[in-house]
């Protein structure tokens, strides 16, 4: 997405009272703006609180890019599949060595940052059964999450074209989940779980081509170009998403309970 266009989404969403914005991608330290674009959407606007600020990142931005985009996050993001490194790296491809990069920039965080919350996320497939319950055995007492949220493998886009060998089923994941809540318990660390069955949260993008998709039980689909939609206010924008569900998503995986930023 162009940098002129960003910010003005950043703009309008503020304007509209979004209490969230989750950055994601693909994977946005790529962006030259990243920075400018976070910092634009954490600045309050008016008498209005912003937003919470969330960043969801692969980890592997050399440290200098995340320094200048850490001061205006709520939350960040990160990715931990497996405490076992053959599994990691068969989920991770190409990108060695990311879990040394990734909790190389969780202690940075955790040291340099303390009013940035971290949620860790792990997907769920055949190929990391084994060790994605001990992620957290990875990490040192004072570097843990705020909280883990473990993913069952979505069927969709990249997911469904590899389900026949990757997915796992219902009864499987719950395996897993068993021995991920004993871990999570163990550290005093807050667990979610994404499962595909009870997937009722509903969920607003805006992609790079500007246009606006909606997720919730009825699937995935594009409603049109987000400015565009804004300018047809019958019916509004909003109500493309049931509202509470909707709130009930993010605060969910990122609750509003803690505002410790020295900005705020």
């Amino acid at each position: 997405m162009p940098r002129e266009t960003a910010l003005r989404v950043a703009s309008a969403l503020k304007d509209g009272g979004v209490r969230g914005v989750v950055i994601s991608g693909g994977e946005p330290t790529l962006l030259s703006y990243l920075a400018e674009l976070a910092a634009a959407l954490h600045r309050p606007l008016g008498d209005r609180p912003s937003p919470q600020v969330v960043l969801s990142t692969n980890g592997l931005a050399p440290l200098r890019t995340m320094e200048r985009v850490l001061p205006s996050l709520s939350w960040i993001a990160l990715p931990l599949e497996s405490a076992d490194a053959a599994e990691h790296s068969a989920l991770r491809t190409g990108v060695a060595p990311h879990r040394e990069k990734m909790l190389t920039l969780l202690g940075e965080v955790r040291k340099n940052h303390p009013y940035v919350q971290v949620k860790l996320g792990t997907v769920v497939t055949r190929l990391n059964v084994g060790g994605a319950p001990d992620v957290l055995s990875l990490i040192d007492d004072a570097c843990l999450p705020d909280v883990w949220k473990v993913y069952q493998m979505s069927e969709t886009n990249y997911g469904s074209d590899n389900r026949d060998w990757l997915a796992l089923g219902d009864e499987e994941f719950e395996d897993v989940v068993h021995r991920c809540e004993a871990a999570a318990r163990e550290r005093g660390v807050k667990l979610r779980v994404y499962r595909n069955r009870t997937r009722t949260g509903s969920y607003f993008f805006i992609d790079p081509d500007c246009e606006v998709v909606v997720i919730d039980e009825d699937g995935e689909r594009r409603i049109g170009n987000f400015f565009a939609r804004l300018a047809d206010a019958d019916p509004p924008l909003s109500h493309q998403v049931t509202g509470d569900r909707n709130v009930e998503n993010f605060t969910g995986t990122y609750p509003m309970t803690r505002d410790t930023h020295p900005d705020a």
